[in-house]
């Protein structure tokens, strides 16, 4: 059965063809944006007619498919993982243990209730395994996660599909959620509390859309953007926990197992100095490591060739790169607060380039203060 209207805005000025409803009990709905109309597959159960008189409308325009998929939204649906590197149960996953062990109690009630498990937002920098995280909590569930960005949602009509593809129990991830519009936080308010959709017709009568259960995990590296109302539907909400050296060392070690890497084993220590306590950025020194080793013919790393390896990718301590050194030295020029404008000028950067990606490093590492005055060598 199929419902079609021609489509203005789904939840506003909408010129309804509907000539009359009766009883609507849905399963499942899969939509398609095409040529001006909007089309509603009504793919299960219980409802009679649906009369149409837009004489705008032409059925033969129309291509109604069966699966959804809606061209602007990247939106993957996978299982534990996204690719084989990753951590696929809490055991393997290092780290963050206070985190995990309130994840383990959540899972086991859902599991036990039969239920739903209620929505989690994670508050992490870039590169601590967010995603990661939320791909476990898939797996020790047993339910499908479908993947997607919130900048990829432009409008409303986009999320409401995707809410409507959601089987039962899924886990729905939304990464840099704070990017949502606020018209589609909206949507999110209802479907997150009571699992359906409001839809206001042009005659202030609301069409009520009821959604399978699922569970929404977040995940924001700004979550002050985000707005209250959208943190308080959030059950669980977890800030990121720094690493520790023997967690460093341990991840670094996975990797290099992971990528069939030889060393000797006084190396590292050595190595995990040369890089942030980031599971991303260990990961990534680790793939450079696996490139060297395979292009020199290197069987077992030994002194002689990190040395030769850090050389070849000017890697310094902390994991600091050439332009990070460059940074400083122009720092100990001054002596005096120096503006951002002005290191950014005389680096060749954007000011955000150099509040995001260069001076977090140095903070971290204790290189730098920031103050309203301006940066200084510590």
């Amino acid at each position: 059965m199929i419902l079609l209207f021609y489509f203005k805005d789904i939840f506003s000025q909408i010129s309804f063809g509907i000539q009359d409803i009766f009883s609507v009990n849905f399963f499942s709905i899969y939509c398609e944006i095409k040529s001006g109309i909007f089309v509603l597959n009504f793919e299960k159960l219980n409802f009679s007619c649906i009369f149409l008189k837009n004489p705008h409308s032409k059925c033969d325009d129309l291509s109604v498919k069966k699966s959804m998929e809606i061209k602007k939204i990247w939106l993957e649906t996978c299982g534990a993982s996204l690719v084989p590197q990753r951590p696929e149960t809490f055991d393997q996953f290092i780290g963050q243990e206070p985190i995990k062990s309130v994840l383990v109690t959540a899972i086991d009630s859902a599991q036990k209730r039969q239920g739903q498990l209620w929505h989690i937002l994670f508050s992490w920098p870039s590169g601590f395994w967010k995603t990661t995280m939320a791909g476990i909590i898939s797996h020790q569930l047993g339910t499908r996660m479908k993947v997607i960005t919130g900048y990829a949602l432009s409008k409303p009509s986009e999320l409401v599909s995707v809410l409507n593809s959601l089987e039962s129990w899924d886990i729905l991830f939304i990464d840099e959620i704070h990017r949502l519009k606020p018209t589609i936080e909206e949507v999110l308010y209802i479907a997150m509390e009571d699992f359906v959709i409001d839809m206001v017709m042009p005659e202030w009568w609301n069409l009520r859309l009821p959604i399978n259960p699922f569970t929404l995990v977040g995940a924001t590296t700004k979550p002050e953007s985000l707005s209250q109302p959208m943190k308080n539907r959030f059950v669980y909400h977890f800030h990121y926990m720094e690493y520790t050296p023997e967690e460093q060392m341990r991840i670094l070690k996975h990797y290099l197992e992971r990528y069939h890497i030889f060393y000797e084993s006084e190396l590292l220590a050595l190595f995990a100095r040369k890089v942030a306590p980031v599971p991303r950025e260990i990961h990534n020194l680790v793939i450079k490591m696996r490139d060297f080793v395979v292009s020199k013919k290197i069987q077992k790393l030994a002194e002689k060739e990190r040395s030769a390896f850090l050389d070849h990718i000017q890697l310094d301590d902390g994991g600091m790169m050439p332009i990070h050194k460059k940074y400083l030295e122009l720092l100990s020029r001054f002596d005096r607060p120096v503006w951002v404008k002005t290191l950014a000028l005389q680096l060749g950067v954007s000011e955000k380039t150099l509040e995001e990606d260069i001076e977090p490093l140095l903070l971290r590492l204790g290189k730098i203060e920031k103050s309203s005055k301006g940066r200084t060598l510590v």
